[in-house]
């Protein structure tokens, strides 16, 4: 999963919070670096990754692009199932997404030891608003030509849009089937 969904998995814990949101950019063993509760939220961000990455939906949703997009399936997904998030949000959420947009970044940006780049990130997204843009489909070709110019052009993702366009009504079956599992997941997940 992307950004909104990953932030909207972490409930109300400002910890968790910025924790799976720095879980893009801290790799490797946490050796207690971070606060424990921060850590809890990288680990979550990973659990998330790895229940996502194994789902049969999410396979199946993949699959659905072709072989063009074998190599860059999962985030083309990712990038179609926060769409799909941003425009289901009341369906699962009381807070609105204009609210939790801009308190969770605020969120993030209070931790002061945020790496740079995830900083710089955090940053831009409160400033462009946009874990709440994430509904419009001019958010899709923006991710898209972004992901495209951060693999250095090699692969067909700025052809994503199109290819989400094509499938959309089977990405969004897919999508509202998989959503609730991965919240029961997340919800589990953080109990234990």
């Amino acid at each position: 999963m992307n950004f909104l969904a990953h932030l909207a998995l972490s409930g109300k814990s400002q910890n968790i919070t910025i924790g799976n949101f720095l879980g893009d950019f801290v790799k490797g063993n946490l050796f207690g670096q971070y606060d424990e509760e921060i850590e809890l939220g990288i680990k979550f961000h990973r659990a998330i990754d790895a229940y996502t990455d194994h789902h049969l939906l999410i396979k199946l949703s993949k699959n659905r692009f072709g072989p063009r997009f074998r190599r860059i399936g999962g985030i083309i997904v990712d990038i179609a199932y926060d769409h799909f998030l941003a425009l289901s949000w009341n369906k699962f959420y009381d807070e609105p997404i204009d609210l939790f947009s801009k308190r969770v970044l605020e969120d993030v940006l209070t931790f002061k030891d945020l790496p740079c780049e995830a900083e710089n990130l955090a940053k831009m997204m409160l400033k462009e608003n946009t874990l709440e843009k994430y509904k419009n489909e001019e958010f899709l070709t923006r991710a898209s030509l972004s992901i495209h110019r951060r693999l250095n052009n090699k692969t067909p993702m700025r052809d994503a849009p199109e290819a989400i366009k094509n499938v959309k009504k089977e990405l969004s079956r897919d999508f509202r089937l998989f959503y609730p599992q991965l919240i029961d997941f997340g919800a589990a997940w953080l109990q234990e």
